[in-house]
């Protein structure tokens, strides 16, 4: 049975349909903590999609290549400095009235929090599945993320690892006494952690944002209003979608086509 309404898209205006839906997605935030090396991490972040290019492939998969992630973090990494404790050891002088201590004197340096500010982007490819579905009164047709072909993030590990290094810097000139040991205490906090694990932390907070990531092509009321009412025996008239379903289909070219039955 032919639908009532049909309409298609090719791969170029599939392309112009993603571009505004990422805009109507707008900024996407975030939070959580994950293990770092030794260390503790809190994050909160968020990122916005742009560009992008779409294939299609029949029957159903939408292909999105290029596609970039603009994002901003803050990490906190809870720096344990325990492992700078030291202790002045008591010293005793004999004297004929007996010894003279000096006495035993510890130092002990706490757990401090670094924050670091990072921002970059990456870029993603991925194949997408087609939903459509109909919720609260209104027909959605969207392209809800698959499978991930390739997320590439660039020199921003070496980028974030290089700005990790400058903030525990900076935190630990606050600390007192730390003057004469910062360098070997930069040197051993750094030495826990290299780029592997600094793109394995990015891949985990930009996963996130990518996990059921998906994209609403077409929005329509299921009941709306055509021709509003002229008069006391000319009501409005309203069309009642009864069924939409969307497919990729292949003809000289492939396109996303939607049917529609009122």
């Amino acid at each position: 049975m032919t639908a009532d309404i049909i309409a298609a898209v090719d791969e170029t205006g599939a392309s112009t349909l993603l571009h505004a839906a990422e805009a109507a997605i707008g900024l996407r935030t975030g939070s959580g903590s994950v293990p770092f090396g030794p260390f503790g991490v809190a994050w909160s972040a968020s990122a916005s999609f742009t560009g992008g290019t779409v294939s299609l492939a029949p029957p159903d998969t939408v292909s999105i290549d290029s596609l970039e992630i603009d994002y901003s973090l803050s990490l906190i990494l809870s720096i344990d400095l325990s492992f700078l404790d030291f202790c002045i050891p008591q010293v005793c002088i004999p004297t004929p009235w007996g010894d003279i201590c000096t006495p035993t004197f510890c130092i002990t340096f706490p757990t401090i929090p670094v924050t670091v500010p990072f921002s970059s982007s990456a870029t993603l490819s991925a194949d997408f599945g087609i939903d459509v579905h109909l919720t609260s009164g209104t027909w959605f047709v969207d392209v809800v993320i698959q499978s991930v072909s390739q997320l590439d993030l660039g020199a921003a590990a070496t980028l974030l690892l290089i700005a990790i290094g400058a903030a525990i810097s900076a935190a630990l000139l606050a600390v007192p006494f730390i003057g004469p040991l910062l360098a070997i205490a930069v040197a051993v906090i750094m030495a826990a952690f290299g780029v592997a694990e600094v793109t394995g932390l990015l891949g985990q907070i930009v996963s996130l944002f990518v996990s059921g990531l998906t994209f609403n092509v077409y929005k329509q009321p299921q009941v709306f209003q055509v021709l509003p009412a002229s008069g006391p025996f000319d009501p409005p008239v309203s069309v009642t979608l009864a069924a939409v379903t969307a497919d990729v289909q292949a003809s000289d070219k492939n396109e996303l086509v939607l049917s529609v039955d009122i």
